[in-house]
């Protein structure tokens, strides 16, 4: 056997649209939020063999040589070190960040005591990975990300909270650098309560006001910095992540576009559907925006705070046509095969195959099969050779190796 169907697991988060994700699995909504589908081995959402109730990482170390390949055993062992997702955004995900590979080991031992007498739920790291991951827009998508120069962020305050810039930031003023950025930051999220809730009416009041600053963009497919401070108000009306759209960069992805965020990044996704490839880890500190565990002390320890600007990932199409998104990333690679014939050869890796439009028809030698919106198969690294004819589009990850 070389390639073997997986059943992916849905997440129903409050954030999540309730269609999507359903259509895409051709499944009839049933009204509550389907906010992520995962495909992977990771213990939180694992994948199973489709038909049974065999877990992926079971049926893959059976024979691990055959799935993995010699190569990546003696890298990763017999693990998968990616996590594919579907992400279906209705409402904004909590601002977050996630740890570099050295800040989630330490953090994961340092805290080995902490998760034998508290849920889950408060742990900071669920698992010793670092996680990176890439987000490629089905649809338009909204994000922030990464912290915006600090000469730009200033002008922009002080014309939304010239009176709690006077009383609070004036000191910053005198000259642009990242350590006034943090700074800036960090005084934000240690704010007191009866100093924070002034600062956010005088803001808010001031977005209201302003008919300069757009909600959205003109064709409505997009929210802009006022759009998602006032959308996100409405649910948490004290939270100091509210200046965050004002102080990350938003980006537009259209269809197609994808934006990579390494570890440490300040990011939230907004609005809009996409396929997002990820290092196989579910640490996640949040920022804001949410509900769940903010710990400001851990998160400032791990976050990058430099201004910088923000580009989407550059592709490069190989020799098979595939369309490759090219991230720096050693555990996972993610590649697009929109419509078209695709002879995949000199394979050395695991692939996860997944078909968000259409269809693809998969052959090796006498065998064929037939891969259907909302499928996802996975591939054995020691299978040399395949063909693809693809009717839609289909996503194949990878470990670059």
């Amino acid at each position: 056997m070389n390639i073997v169907k997986i059943k992916a697991q849905v997440k129903e988060y409050d954030w999540g649209n309730s269609s999507f994700i359903p259509t895409l699995l051709g499944q009839k909504p049933d009204g509550k939020p389907k906010a992520e589908l995962w495909m992977g081995t990771h213990p939180s959402g694992e994948s199973l063999i489709d038909g049974t109730d065999q877990k992926l990482s079971d049926f893959l170390r059976s024979d691990s040589l055959h799935w993995f390949g010699q190569d990546h055993l003696d890298w990763f062992g017999p693990e998968l070190p990616l996590l594919l997702k579907v992400l279906a955004i209705e409402s904004p995900l909590s601002i977050q960040c996630h740890p570099s590979e050295f800040q989630a080991r330490e953090g994961w031992e340092r805290e080995h005591a902490f998760r034998t007498r508290f849920p889950k739920e408060l742990w900071n790291y669920k698992d010793p990975n670092r996680k990176a991951e890439v987000i490629y827009a089905l649809t338009p998508v909204t994000a922030m990300c990464a912290f915006r120069p600090l000469e730009k962020i200033l002008p922009t305050l002080k014309s939304l909270i010239p009176v709690g810039f006077a009383k609070h930031f004036s000191a910053l003023d005198a000259e642009t650098s990242d350590g006034k950025l943090a700074q800036l930051f960090e005084k934000l999220y240690t704010m007191k309560k009866e100093e924070l809730v002034p600062l956010i009416k005088e803001y808010i009041d001031s977005l209201r006001e302003r008919e300069d600053l757009p909600f959205s963009s003109a064709d409505g497919f997009f929210l802009e910095s006022k759009g998602i401070a006032l959308t996100c108000f409405e649910m948490y009306p004290q939270d100091p992540g509210l200046f965050c759209p004002f102080l990350l960069n938003v980006k537009h992805l259209s269809e197609g576009q994808a934006l990579y965020l390494e570890p440490r990044t300040l990011h939230a996704y907004v609005l809009g559907n996409g396929i997002e490839l990820m290092s196989s880890s579910d640490n996640v500190l949040r920022g804001g925006l949410t509900n769940k565990k903010v710990d400001v002390r851990e998160l400032l320890r791990i976050l990058e705070i430099k201004g910088k600007e923000v580009e989407p990932v550059l592709t490069l199409v190989g020799k098979s046509g595939r369309k490759h998104l090219l991230t720096p990333t050693e555990e996972f690679h993610l590649m697009v095969c929109p419509s078209g014939s695709y002879h995949i050869h000199d394979r050395k890796s695991i692939e996860l195959l997944f078909c968000t439009e259409g269809k693809a028809t998969f052959t090796n030698g006498g065998d064929k099969l037939v891969i259907t919106q909302g499928e996802c198969y996975v591939v054995a690294a020691s299978l040399s050779e395949y063909q693809l004819e693809v009717e839609g589009n289909l996503f194949i990850a990878d470990v670059p190796r």
